[in-house]
């Protein structure tokens, strides 16, 4: 008969490290979510405004308006279409989306998640 003269598997305290590291993912992706789900909103509604063929005949404030109005819709709260840069310039249409996002994770450690990107639309004269 041959005895194994170790034990395989983790210990107690092998098992709480691997459940606190997981805990504090698993806490992490749960506040990091809600963020990027609203930045996936903001991101098809400005693609939704500027695939729309009326686009290339409004102004910048129109534009803004129009992104206003699909903005409330959608309820989005972090960003506002004040800090938009829409610019309309020789023939291309551009809005800019720059921003951050902070989330407590625990104590005095935050999550912070930075967005930005630039919708581009070609506008004809």
């Amino acid at each position: 008969m041959i005895t194994r003269s170790r034990q395989r598997g983790l210990s107690l305290l092998g098992w709480v490290v691997v459940l606190i590291v997981l805990a504090v993912f698993g806490t992490a992706a749960f506040r990091m979510v809600p963020a990027y789900m609203e930045y996936n909103t903001i991101r098809s509604t400005i693609n939704s405004v500027l695939s729309d063929s009326k686009t290339a005949l409004m102004s910048e404030h129109e534009v803004r308006a129009a992104l206003s109005k699909r903005f409330t819709i959608n309820q989005v709260d972090a960003i506002g279409v004040n800090d938009l840069a829409i610019s309309k310039e020789g023939g291309l249409l551009a809005v800019g989306v720059d921003y951050e996002v902070r989330r407590p994770l625990f104590y005095n450690v935050s999550l912070v998640m930075h967005f930005e990107e630039t919708f581009d639309k070609t506008i004809g004269r």
